[in-house]
């Protein structure tokens, strides 16, 4: 059986990069809301930002689509 590990930590953002669903810009001075999301299947790693405001839609149901950051 394959096996995948999701992580999703609230991290204050130490660049400026975009939000992984939406493009929204951080600006790590002032974002207080993202959050890294992490998927590893042992063999490689997905990793991408999320906004607040993405985080709490997906949390609520919705369906997203989420971009990894740029190697």
């Amino acid at each position: 059986m394959a096996e995948v590990t999701l992580s999703l930590k609230h991290v204050p953002s130490q660049a400026e990069e975009p939000c992984g669903v939406c493009g929204a810009a951080f600006v790590p001075a002032e974002d207080s809301g993202s959050r890294a999301f992490i998927i590893g299947t042992g063999k490689q790693d997905f990793n991408s930002v999320m906004c607040g405001g993405c985080y709490s839609k997906w949390t609520h149901g919705a369906t997203i689509r989420i971009r990894s950051r740029p190697a």
